[in-house]
């Protein structure tokens, strides 16, 4: 009967862990940018029980010696699923949005460089400075290709993007020349690296130059490298790709399933209280 009260106490402890990821997509459903995430298993055999451990006995058998036991199931992973989200027009000037699965905002905070989906930006004065920062929703400097914040004059009149992610900003005096410059995007080729760290931000392990000689990301100039699979679109924003009808029907089912382990547990309490009972 433990063996049976391990099984299920096993599977329940990762079926709360789903839950919890169901939950937080869910939360999140109205997230600008946000990635829904997905929990897989996989069965444990960690138990072993030795019967005919000479091999003499054991021959024409593939598996190892001794006897397997399953012992319930357990999260091998937690996936990111990076389909696009829907779009939603804003007509506002510092709403981008990148269309393509891969590509992601490059931004930094402390010295330390994230990724992120969500393009609400917002222009943040430079202290004692008559220059203006683009920064995302929570504060992160968004970066160029030249790995530097993004910073211009406070004079500016209009901020336009096109789909290369070229950055135009025009002044108030006429006689001023307008500046340009260039979004840096983050091709991220191995989404399931991407880590969450809070604020809508994702960081990869190790540096980036790590990562980029690995082949799991490239920093992409979309002026120079464009084949049409990623693009800046201007005054929308990608919002969650969570189908809240799916969730719900996950939930649901996983729910079920837990009260179901929940049971075994119980059936098999029952069994050795019976057992306890008899008399030899």
């Amino acid at each position: 009967m433990s063996i049976q009260m391990n099984s299920a106490t096993t599977s329940m402890r990762a079926l709360q862990q789903k839950i919890d990821v169901i939950a937080n997509n869910i939360s999140n459903v109205n997230t600008t940018g946000y990635k829904r995430q997905e929990a897989n298993f996989s069965d444990t055999l960690v138990q072993s029980i030795e019967r005919q451990a000479g091999a003499q006995n054991e021959i024409g058998r593939l598996t190892p010696n001794g006897l397997r036991i399953g012992s319930g199931a357990n999260i091998v992973q937690t996936t990111i699923r990076t389909e696009q989200g829907s779009i939603q027009q804003t007509d506002r000037n510092l709403d981008f949005m990148i269309q393509g699965d891969a590509g992601y905002f490059r931004v930094a905070s402390q010295g330390n460089t994230y990724y992120t989906k969500d393009g609400s930006f917002q222009v943040q004065p430079i202290p004692n400075s008559d220059q203006v920062n683009l920064v995302t929703s929570s504060g992160d400097s968004v970066l160029g290709i030249n790995n530097r914040p993004i910073a211009f004059d406070g004079d500016y009149d209009t901020i336009k993007v096109n789909e290369n992610g070229t950055l135009v900003v025009s002044y108030k005096n006429p006689a001023k020349q307008p500046t340009e410059y260039q979004l840096s995007i983050a091709d991220i080729n191995r989404p399931n690296l991407l880590e969450k760290i809070g604020a809508n931000r994702y960081q990869l392990p190790g540096t980036e130059a790590e990562q980029v000689a690995a082949g799991s990301m490239q920093i992409v100039n979309l002026a120079e490298q464009n084949d049409g699979s990623i693009r800046i679109n201007q005054g929308a924003l990608e919002m969650s790709n969570v189908n809240l009808t799916e969730e719900m029907a996950e939930l649901i089912s996983t729910q079920r399933l837990f009260q179901s382990q929940g049971r075994a547990i119980s059936f098999a309490d029952d069994m050795m209280g019976l057992v306890n009972t008899i008399r030899g």
